[in-house]
Order: C-alpha cells, then sequence, then structure tokens
C-alpha cells in the first residue's frame, strides 16, 4: 500500500487533533497552577498545529 502526501497530510492532522484534545483532558486532572498552564500552551500549540494543517488540506481541496 503507498501513502500519498494528502494522506500524511490527513494522518498528522488528526494526531495533532488527539493531541490537543489528550492535552486539554490532563489539564482538567492537575492540581498545580504551574504545570495546568504549561499543559494549556501544549493544548493551543496542538490546537494552532491542527488548524494550519487542516487549512492546507482543504486548500489542496481534499477534507481533513
Amino acid at each position: 500500500m503507498k501513502f500519498t502526501d494528502m494522506d500524511m497530510l490527513q494522518d498528522y492532522e488528526k494526531d495533532t487533533r488527539m493531541a490537543a484534545l489528550a492535552y486539554a483532558l490532563i489539564q482538567t486532572e492537575i492540581i498545580d497552577p504551574t504545570l495546568r498552564t504549561i499543559i494549556g500552551k501544549a493544548s493551543n500549540e496542538a490546537a494552532k498545529a491542527q488548524q494550519r494543517v487542516a487549512n492546507l488540506i482543504l486548500s489542496r481541496g481534499d477534507r481533513p
């Protein structure tokens, strides 16, 4: 089975989406405010990466 560049982009988009969700979920379990802030930033960065890749996929005429 051969994977195309689009397959790889869609897989990366899915992974970044899952990372954003996982970080947000983990954040709800953290009591320490400093660590909670760090994990919140990680969630935001994963969400930004997902948005950029989703926009790239959409601009290529496919869907995430």
